[in-house]
Order: C-alpha cells, then structure tokens, then sequence
C-alpha cells in the first residue's frame, strides 16, 4: 500500500510540474516575460498638431483608423491632437511647461523655443542605445546627415527622430490655368510675364461674377504665410542666411531687399494684391481663392487634392490649376532653399517609462510592407479592395473623401513622412500628372542655402521680433513701407539699425561662428 501511495504521489507532482510549465509558457506568450515579469504596456501616447486636417480636427476616440493601425503594429495608439501653427506652438509651450505630455511628441526641433532649456534639463531621453537595440531599420532608412543634423542630434546624442517632408522641395506657384487660357496668355515665367498677368485679372471680370474689380493677380495669406513670393528674384530672401563679407548674414538686413520692397509697393498700389493682405487668415485665404479671387497663390504641391482640385472651387466651371516654377527676376529665382527634408521631429520625454516601444513601433513603421501598404490605401475593405493582386482604390469613395480621410492615414498618422506623394500613392492617385509636373517645378525653384543646418540661434530665442512673420521689426517695416505710410529708404536703413541693435549684431556672430565650425569639419 505504501509503495501505491508513493507512485499516486510522484505521479501527481509530475502533473503539478507539467501544469506549472504550461502556465509559464501561457503567461509568456501572454504578456509575460520569460522570466516571469510582466512584459511592458504597448501603450503609445501621441501628441502632435492636427495641421487643419479635416479628420483629425473632428478625431474620437473609436476612430477606426486609429484601431486598424493599432492591430497592424501591435501597439495601442491614443492620439491626441492640439492646433495648428501659433496655436500648436502657445499649446505645447504650455504643455512642456507643466511637464503634461505624452509618450512621443511632435516638435520642430530638440533646440525649439518652443520648449527652451528642455534638453539642457533632461526632459528629452537620449536613443543612441535604444536605436540600436530596437531600431536597426529606423536607423538605416534615414539618412545619416538627417540623423547628424542640429535639430535632432547635439555632441553626438541623438534626442530626436527625423519626421521626412515627401520631397526635397514642393512649394510651387498655383495658377489658374483656365484665366490664362481666357486671356490666350502663355504660362509667366518672368516677373514681366507676372506683371501683365495680373492686370489682365485686374482689369476683366474673370471669375464672371459681374464685378471686375473683385480678382487679385497674386493672392496673399497674413504674415506673408505662403505669400513671400518676389524677393528671391532681386537677389535674397529675408528668411534666409546668406555668406557675404566674411560673415554668416541674416538676409532681411541686406540692401537688395529694397528692389524687393518697391516690386511689393507696386502690386499693392496697382491693385495686384488683395487689399487686406495682413489680416487674410489661413482659411479666409483657402476661401477667397476658391471663391475666384486669386489668380496665382503659392502652396505646396501635395495639397492640391485637398486644396485646389477644380471641384472645389464654388461658383465657377470648367475650373483648370498649374502649378509653376518661381519667376525668373533680374537678380535671381527661387521659392525654396536646400533643406535636410525634415518636417518635424519626434522626441520621447524621459517622463516616458517605456521609450522602447516607441522605438518599436518606429522601426514597424518604416520597414513592414503592411505598414507601406496602410499608410498608402488605408483600411482593406474600406479604403480599398484588393482584386486579382491588385489594388482598386477610388480616390472618389465616400470612405475616402469623409473629411478627407486619405489625409489622415497618409499625413497625419505616418509617423515616417509625409507621405502624400509615395510611388504607391502616385500608383493610384488620379491626379498623379499633375503633381508631378508639380514636384519638377518645385525642384527648378530650389536656392542655395548658406546656414543649411544652423541650430536656432541662442541669440535669437527670446528676441522673436528679429524673425520673419508676426510680431517682427521686419513685417512691421514691410507693413509700412509698401502702404505708402513710410519712406522706404528712410524706414528700411532704420529697420536694419534696429535690427542690429536689439541682438542681430550677436545674431552674425554667432551664426558666423557656427559656420566656420561646422565647415571646418568638412
């Protein structure tokens, strides 16, 4: 009996062990780790602007995208979106302040200022380590000079993930094709050629309205916001930094802006330009040029589906867009400088526990072809179907024009670039000729770029008057001067003294510095 109660015994440890294997094992494959800890969340906390995007302006929390993306990746995305431009920055600015902030954010820069000091304090976790234990592809897909450049990297450190722009350049001029075709004039491609453009669209009433006096040749957005055309063309633009004279040189100081500013006063004394060019937000802008007030504005090509098809325009037909190279002017031609291609950069607060996963879901992102495939089509049986091997998608589907919902998965939620003119994209989008021929005339309006690189000035953070846009001594003088309300010679050599004055001699300096630094590493 005692050698039966002894085999019943070593038979019923046996199956305790086996039993005690398999839930191992079950915990492991269950969101335990090998030794018996928990596997960290795959929660991924995301902030990031909704850039005016219909969809993501209108976002919630059962978003199908965002649960679609979410069993693709292996990770449960939450995104949370905050406004575009000033309102993005005043709302993050606040949001760095009260250390409120998510697992990855989206900034401009590890060096913004939007965020001073942040680096310096530790808010941001070094990847160095972390890119090469979870993110081989990540690394190996951007490039190593994107990966160098100031605004992610600082001695060495990474702090930051480049977020790519969908080409070298592709801000254009958009013209209305069909007006040119009325007037039986060829494509402008000189400032002359611009010139008579616009007082044909002065002087006839294009878009048919029974009121000539209501179209603008060249329609312009509040703060020169894609409206800082004819500058290049005399030979420097004031947002650029220019070598001259032995010193890196802030390009609105330099003398050739004054050829600019008269070419400016001209337009707005003959009536070239709308009137209320400083108070024309961003959606009064989109409006009034669909509304057939402007016969040339500048954008970038891959907004024309959800800006400047035809269709969208109101109360016009047979609606036809260009889109054109800068005009060639006396000194010069160009609407965009050489850039390192990143639109933005994704930083992971240290106050992030789990830094891993957004590595992770990084390298998914840029290296698993249903990652391609998603954030090109969509949802399968949504966005698309798929029919003997191949795609079939209808550009013109209520799935993909809900609120421009082919924006929110190809922009928006691509947390590689922007990906609105991928080759899978252009494979199937029915305006793939036109913004091709958009990305070649972008390409012919690239500009040499002296401070390519260039960190933002420590000089420069707090002093945002010395900038260009809102705000600035320079928008100011510019107000003034083509208004009529200031001499421009006087109002111009005073803005440069003040300038000077209020830290742009420092700027120089150190802008200068940095460049014979950076060179001498070459």
């Amino acid at each position: 009996m005692k050698h039966v109660r002894n085999k019943k015994r070593v038979a019923g440890l046996i199956v305790l062990s086996m039993l005690a294997v398999t839930v191992v094992s079950a915990c492991s494959s269950n969101g335990k780790s090998e030794e018996g800890g928990a596997e960290a969340p795959k929660d991924i906390h995301i902030l990031l602007s909704h850039t005016l995007a219909k969809y993501a302006m209108q976002y919630k929390d059962d978003d199908i995208y965002t649960k679609e993306l979410s069993k693709l990746s292996g990770f449960n995305l939450k995104y949370e979106f905050l406004g575009h431009n000033t309102d993005y920055i005043q709302q993050l600015t606040v949001r760095f302040a009260s250390k409120d902030l998510a697992d990855m954010v989206r900034t401009d820069s590890i060096l913004s200022s939007i965020h001073p000091g942040a680096l310096e304090q530790g808010v941001f976790t070094p990847l160095n380590d972390l890119l090469d234990k979870y993110g081989p592809n990540l690394k190996k897909k951007i490039a190593q000079e994107q990966w160098d450049s100031p605004r992610v990297s600082k001695d060495g450190k990474i702090y930051g993930i480049p977020y790519l722009t969908a080409a070298p350049a592709y801000k254009v001029i958009y013209i209305r094709q069909d007006w040119l075709d009325k007037l039986n004039m060829p494509q402008p491609k000189t400032l002359d050629d611009y010139l008579k453009f616009f007082e044909a669209v002065k002087v006839q009433d294009m878009n048919g309205d029974g009121d000539p006096n209501d179209e603008y040749g060249f329609y312009v957005r509040e703060n020169l916001d894609y409206s800082d055309l004819f500058f290049k063309e005399f030979g420097v633009h004031p947002r650029e930094w220019i070598w001259r004279d032995g010193k890196l040189q802030s390009g609105m100081i330099q003398p050739e802006i004054k050829d600019a500013l008269r070419f400016w006063k001209m337009l707005y004394e003959k009536g070239y330009i709308n009137p209320n060019l400083f108070t024309n937000k961003s959606s009064d802008w989109r409006a009034g040029i669909k509304q057939g007030k402007g016969g040339s504005w500048m954008h970038d090509v891959p907004n024309y589906a959800a800006d400047w098809q035809p269709s969208l325009f109101v109360n016009e037909k047979n609606v036809k867009i260009s889109m054109l190279p800068g005009p060639e002017g006396p000194k010069g031609k160009g609407l965009s400088p050489v850039s390192d291609q990143i639109g933005h950069v994704w930083v992971i607060p240290s106050t992030n526990k789990h830094p891993e996963n957004v590595i992770k879901y990084l390298d998914w992102a840029w290296s698993n072809p249903a990652a391609e495939k998603y954030f090109s089509y969509g949802i399968e049986g949504v966005n698309y179907t798929v029919e003997n091997g191949k795609v079939k998608y209808d550009a013109a589907s209520k799935a993909n024009t809900d609120n421009d919902s082919w924006e929110f998965y190809r922009t928006t939620q691509n947390p590689m670039k922007d990906g609105r003119l991928e080759p899978l994209v252009l494979d199937i989008d029915p305006n793939a000729e036109i913004l091709k021929k958009g990305l070649q005339a972008a390409n012919q309006s690239i500009y040499k770029n002296d401070g390519l690189h260039m960190p933002v000035l420590e000089s420069l953070k707090t002093r945002p008057e010395l900038g260009f846009g809102s705000g600035t001594l320079f928008l100011d003088m510019f107000a003034k001067v083509i208004t009529g309300k200031a001499d421009l010679d006087a109002s111009f050599d005073e803005f440069v003294k003040e300038w000077k004055r209020r830290g742009g001699d420092q700027a120089i300096q150190e802008a200068t510095d940095w460049y014979n630094k950076f060179h001498a590493k070459k």
